[in-house]
């Protein structure tokens, strides 16, 4: 089907950059970055939402694992989508996305909009230029935000990162548990980071309190 076939692309541009059984590259730097290796596009462009840390204080094996996330995502030909962010995971993958020549969609909250210009208080160089795409949610609160980062998404990826990223990978969690979307959802594991989510979810399912067993 093609929701299956959809879940196997989605694996496999994770397994191909971030798996545990491989050792992660390092982020490189600027001058390093026009020698990355050349990927064979994939045959269905997708577009995939990530959530991940915008803190500087992101440790730097979070970093190298999202930067080779969105290179890699930019190779295959599939479009990031995320917070636009400046730092942490979210700056590292954008920087990666643009080193890989691909599409990059970032979503942030009319709040950041700096003094009704064009330009937004901490989104990440790369939306300077026209190639990429700045999306702007209104409201009070960030569910319009939230709404715009799934929207039309084919896959969810996520990378280390803290509350927000939590709040919003149980969210789209709860939603796809009930019956909302179909949508699958990767979780980049490095160093074991969400290991006790997938333990939390186990649990809940050996309680019976999950329909589900964990995939």
């Amino acid at each position: 089907s093609r929701h299956n076939r959809r879940i196997n692309i989605v694996y496999t541009i994770i397994m191909s950059s971030t798996s545990e059984e491989k050792k992660i590259d390092p982020m490189p730097t600027t001058a390093e970055s026009s020698t990355m290796p050349l990927i064979e596009k994939a045959p269905t462009p997708l577009r995939i939402c990530c959530y991940g840390s915008s803190s500087s204080r992101t440790p730097k094996k979070y970093t190298d694992a999202a930067y080779n996330l969105g290179y890699h995502l930019a190779q295959r030909g599939h479009t990031c989508v995320n917070g636009a962010g400046n730092a942490g995971c979210m700056a590292a993958m954008n920087r990666g996305a643009n080193d890989g020549d691909g599409a990059i969609v970032g979503v942030i909250h009319e709040a950041f909009v700096v003094d009704g210009s064009d330009w937004f208080e901490g989104a990440h160089s790369v939306f300077n230029t026209t190639k990429h795409r700045i999306i702007t949610a209104k409201g009070n609160d960030l569910q319009e935000r939230k709404k715009l980062l799934v929207q039309g998404a084919d896959g969810l990826v996520v990378l280390p990162g803290g509350p927000g990223t939590w709040d919003e990978l149980w969210e789209m969690a709860c939603a796809r548990h009930i019956g909302f979307h179909a949508m699958p959802i990767v979780c980049v594991n490095v160093d074991g980071y969400y290991d006790n989510f997938k333990s939390i979810l186990v649990r809940a399912h050996e309680d019976e309190l999950l329909y589900k067993q964990p995939e």
